[in-house]
This record gives C-alpha cells, sequence and structure tokens, in this order.
C-alpha cells in the first residue's frame, strides 16, 4: 500500500497517460526510455494511480510501478 510522498520506480517501456479533462479518454501519452524514479500521488482507480514524474503528473497502470524504498534502514 503506498501513500502520498512515497517515491517510487517506474521501469523502461511503461505507458505514461495524461489527461486534461474528464471528458477526454486519453490526451498525452509516452513511454518511459529508461528506468525512472518519481512520487506517488494517489490511486485513480482499482488499476492505476497518479505520480510524478519529469516534473509533469501522469496516470500508470499499478503493475507497472514498485517501492522504491530501504528496506531494514534502522
Amino acid at each position: 500500500m503506498l501513500v502520498k510522498g512515497d517515491l517510487i520506480r517506474v521501469p523502461a517501456n511503461t505507458c505514461l497517460t495524461q489527461r486534461q479533462s474528464e471528458l477526454h479518454m486519453i490526451d498525452k501519452y509516452q513511454y518511459t526510455q529508461k528506468p525512472t524514479v518519481g512520487i506517488f500521488i494517489k490511486y485513480e482507480g482499482y488499476k492505476t494511480a497518479q505520480v510524478f514524474l519529469n516534473e509533469k503528473y501522469w496516470t500508470v497502470d499499478l503493475a507497472s510501478i514498485s517501492f522504491f524504498g530501504i528496506a531494514n534502514a534502522s
């Protein structure tokens, strides 16, 4: 379970999408060229999440992202 502000890892060749309004299905999309670290913002549904990558907000499939953190940091 991710919470707002968690660092996430997005692998290469992941599809990122943006919508400008609720009336549009998809306004813009791109694929990541290399693994990228971003910030988790919120869950948008059962299978998608909003993330902040490269100074923009994107929607990404939950199966494509993973928590980027240090285990047992104490």
